[in-house]
């Protein structure tokens, strides 16, 4: 026994150097210019703004040192979680800062851009009760990126107004406000796997998302932050049996389709979740179900609430932009061959490579650990189930490019599965090893590659 534990160690590990090597490969890549991240043949691509420096590399070197450090001192710590998180919390702010502060336009410029973001003009012409209930018809003089959402980030923004009127403060409000989900995904990642050290990891790399890391501080960052407050009620009504979770998640959805529709794919994994909640014995059929009916009320409820207190029609505002959508991507070119292969790519190299190399391999190790049963392994049952949405989510096709920014919810999970063999492996080493390369690929790729361009 003692020697299967060795072996499949050396296998974990080997895992994570071949991991870890594949995003130092594609660092290289973008260090050369040579990494394209998006499609000519489909019509989008994220040019390059500036060549390597070492400038870069010195800022890379420091959050790298700073991030590594910080993992060693906490590490097995006798702490409470919650210090734990709040230290990582801000300890990500002072990353995220010095990594942001490697392009060549500041976060206000970004915040405030029509081109880049648009939901700033918007708030600053508009009453929100306007917005709300006239949205269908206000929409069509709005920025780009105001006229194709939901009316949810516009709410936000307004939010963060009332703590400051300042495009600078705004803008880093909103980097704090999607660092929230870093407490949310340990949450989650505590309550599915009740392994607390698997779950502060998947908080520090969420955190350091290269994806977030090149948008911020654009509001698609924090849609992670509307999907796990979905996720955490879910798991949270399936280990108590409370109705009470179950209404929460209604009425979360419902947020979260006001400020975000796509992620509605996640729902797979609510399901395999519920599915594995019967199959364990902790809850019923007839349970479940019966508290399924209370989301789905809750969720009316609300909907009906909104509609009659502000005139906003939820399922009205969801078709046209749903039809926004299509007609955007058929008079920009866009065809769906190339980009339902496409997408996968640069869903990964917003991931984080590394990240996405280990996903399957995680995915084998929980099934080997169960003996193939699925419901016994809630890795191997986490791991598939965002296969899946990922699957979903590519051959829909309403995303043609754009993935690494659009897709930020998901590449949030996909975070888990390396947290998990990190924590299989016990090693401070494996995680830092993570760190290195991650924090290498968001330094050159935040600094070089013009993600959000001001206009």
């Amino acid at each position: 026994m003692a020697a299967m534990g060795l072996d499949r160690r050396r296998v974990l590990w080997g895992v994570l150097v071949a991991a870890c090597a594949g995003s130092l490969a594609v660092s290289v890549g973008i260090a050369r210019q040579q990494v394209i991240v998006g499609s000519v043949e489909g019509g989008w691509t994220y040019g390059f703004l500036q060549p390597a420096s070492w400038a870069i590399v010195a800022v890379w070197l420091a959050t790298a040192s700073v991030a590594i450090a910080w993992l060693v001192v906490t590490d097995g710590r006798p702490w409470r979680w919650w210090p734990r998180l709040v230290a990582w919390f801000l300890l990500a702010l002072l990353l995220q800062g010095a990594l942001r502060a490697l392009t060549p336009f500041t976060l206000e410029q970004m915040f405030v851009s029509e081109g880049a973001n648009g939901f700033y003009s918007v708030a600053r012409r508009y009453y929100p009760i306007t917005v709300l209930s006239e949205f269908m018809t206000v929409r069509a003089d709005w920025p780009l990126h105001a006229q194709s959402n939901m009316p949810g980030k516009l709410m936000l923004v307004y939010a963060l107004k009332s703590v400051s009127h300042e495009p600078d403060v705004l803008a880093w409000l909103a980097i704090a406000v999607s660092n929230l989900g870093g407490l949310l995904i340990y949450r989650f990642t505590r309550d599915l796997l009740d392994d607390a050290r698997a779950a502060e990891w998947s908080a520090v790399l969420y955190f350091l998302v290269p994806g977030k890391l090149y948008f911020f501080p654009l509001l698609n960052t924090v849609t992670p932050v509307a999907v796990l407050t979905c996720a955490c009620l879910l798991l949270r009504w399936l280990r108590t049996g409370r109705a009470g979770y179950a209404m929460g998640l209604g009425v979360a959805l419902y947020a979260l389709v006001f400020y975000e529709p796509l992620p509605l794919v996640i729902g797979l994994l609510f399901a395999a979740l519920m599915a594995l909640a019967v199959s364990q014995g902790g809850l019923s059929g007839g349970l479940v179900a019966r508290h399924a009916t209370y989301s789905v009320a809750a969720f009316a409820i609300t909907y009906v609430f909104i509609r009659l207190q502000f005139g906003f029609d939820l399922v009205s505002a969801f078709r046209e932009i749903g039809s926004h959508a299509t007609t955007f991507n058929h008079i920009a070119g866009r065809p769906y061959g190339v980009w339902v292969r496409q997408n996968l790519w640069d869903f990964a190299f917003g991931t984080g490579v590394a990240q996405s190399i280990v996903a399957i391999p995680t995915i084998v190790l929980g099934l080997v650990e169960s003996r193939g049963r699925l419901f016994a392994s809630p890795t191997a049952l986490l791991g598939l189930s965002l296969l899946a949405v990922l699957g979903a989510v590519d051959l829909i096709g309403v995303n043609r490019g754009e993935v690494v920014r659009l897709w930020i919810f998901l590449s949030c999970f996909f975070q888990i599965p390396t947290a998990i063999l990190c924590s299989r492996l016990e090693s401070r080493a494996a995680m830092a090893c993570v760190l290195l390369t991650t924090l290498l690929q968001a330094a050159l790729g935040t600094a070089m590659i013009g993600f959000i361009l001001p206009g």
